[in-house]
């Protein structure tokens, strides 16, 4: 009896250790994220720019200025204007607070997707989000996240959006446990997210409609006996959240000065976008996209890839193996950039760079076999990773998820099929794209680390560390 106490009691000990221990990564991931923010500088140009404007215009004035002569980005121009007026000690402080709730978002969506509640997994978990971070673009999350301007308008967006959308995760996977406080801070940041930043925004919607779908239906599956228990009903709240980013998105569309900065954008970046085919323009669209994953995003997919592979070969049914296989495949043809091999990644786009007026924009008879080969490998890629997340042993729900995360990241980078600065807006733009693989790959990560294959920390770390070597000279660059 008292052996089974004292086994009892060590348990508890250990579990108090590791609760520990995923705080210390956390204050440490800040620590970290405050040093490096310490070390950026501000830049000519829009820096330089904005900085003027928060030294010289009162902030209603400014906000004023740029809704009617520019865009309706409003919650991004305060946080802006806000970043800039009080200096750079001030950003340094709140874009690391920024950067450590990205990941803290993610693991909490995670867990309450997963139903985790064991200490020792929720600190692998958190440590392989963590690490994951190193996946992305260096030049993705070096514009999007610790560049100034590109900071306030994007990563601080995207976080609140992430945070925005955490009643519609505990609405669709923990409703019993989702109360209203949540809402305390989902709300503010909704709005913040939603007038902030079009790609969030339009993800957090559409996720959020959903969930508010799926909860309907299965309360009117569920008849009589849902109803008696406590907390169900129509979820009010969600709809309000749902109904407040839409009236806030439309505030941001319906501004006076989109048309003027459009057409001016225009005759800046892209002179063809008037004249274009909606056929060339889809196509353009579509080769962007695949060309950002090939070469910003070709960590992300190779992590997803390689999760995927262990997942399934677990299986050990013959379909399940072959799905496995090509899984590795693909794993290893994402990682040829790495070696410098262009074959798979080199799509024709005949943009070298994003600060130049794209004059003429490629057209498919522009391309030859080998930009075809890329993009139909790349395109295939995406297909076949939507039907491998559809073959996992997992419930529907959490397979459409994934699946609608796939379909999310395509889409929050086709957003950009309607604006001439396509090119001109720089790795920036796959920001979003990237945070959802990264949810993806970190959903993958939980259920291999639950299955006791915490060794996938070590091939997170190892690929993490080949990204940031191989773009050394760019992250001192950033510094």
């Amino acid at each position: 009896m008292q052996s089974i106490k004292g086994s009892h009691l060590q348990s508890i000990e250990r579990e108090r250790y590791f609760r520990y221990g995923e705080r210390i990564l956390l204050a440490g991931f800040f620590l970290a994220a405050w040093l490096l923010c310490g070390r950026i500088s501000y830049s000519d140009g829009d820096d330089a720019y904005f900085s003027s404007m928060a030294h010289s215009m009162p902030f209603w004035e400014y906000l004023k200025m740029r809704y009617i002569g520019w865009e309706g980005r409003m919650t991004s121009e305060a946080m802006t204007y806000l970043a800039f007026y009080f200096g750079k000690t001030f950003w340094q402080t709140a874009n690391a607070f920024a950067l450590t709730m990205l990941p803290a978002g993610l693991i909490h969506i995670v867990k309450k997707i997963s139903g985790q509640t064991a200490p020792k997994e929720g600190f692998f978990t958190a440590l392989l989000l963590y690490l994951l971070i190193l996946a992305l673009g260096i030049p993705v999350i070096g514009y999007g996240a610790f560049w100034v301007t590109g900071s306030t308008f994007y990563l601080w967006s995207i976080v609140a959006g992430i945070w925005a959308a955490m009643p519609f995760v505990d609405l669709v996977y923990r409703r019993e446990k989702g109360t209203w406080k949540s809402f305390l801070y989902a709300l503010p940041c909704s709005f913040l997210a939603a007038m902030g930043q079009e790609q969030i925004a339009a993800v957090v919607i559409a996720f959020g409609i959903l969930a508010v779908a799926y909860d309907l239906v299965r309360l009117r599956r569920c008849g009589q006996d849902c109803k008696m228990h406590p907390g169900a009903g129509l979820p009010f709240l969600h709809i309000l959240e749902v109904l407040l980013m839409i009236g806030a998105l439309t505030a941001l569309f319906l501004s006076p000065g989109t048309d003027a900065r459009t057409q001016s954008e225009i005759d800046t970046w892209m002179p063809q976008y008037g004249a274009m085919s909606t056929g060339n323009h889809i196509f353009i669209t579509v080769q962007w996209m695949l060309s950002s994953f090939a070469n910003e995003g070709k960590l992300l997919f190779c992590l997803i890839w390689i999760f995927l592979l262990l997942l399934l070969w677990k299986k050990r049914t013959g379909g399940s193996r072959i799905l496995a296989g090509i899984c590795g495949i693909l794993a290893l043809v994402s990682l040829l950039p790495f070696l410098g091999i262009t074959f798979f990644s080199e799509m024709g786009m005949g943009v070298s760079d994003y600060n130049q007026c794209v004059r003429e924009v490629a057209i498919p008879a522009s391309l030859d076999g080998q930009n075809w080969a890329a993009m139909m490998f790349w395109a295939g890629g995406c297909l076949f990773t939507l039907a491998a997340l559809l073959a996992l042993q997992e419930s529907l729900c959490q397979r459409l998820h994934m699946v609608l995360l796939v379909l999310a990241a395509c889409a929050s980078e086709c957003i950009l099929y309607f604006s001439p600065t396509m090119y001109a807006s720089g790795p920036r733009v796959y920001f979003m794209a990237q945070i959802l693989l990264w949810l993806l790959a970190g959903m993958l990560g939980e259920k291999l680390v639950r299955r006791g294959k915490p060794q996938i920390l070590i091939l997170a770390g190892l690929g993490g560390v080949l990204n940031v070597v191989c773009s050394l000279e760019l992250v001192m660059g950033y510094l």
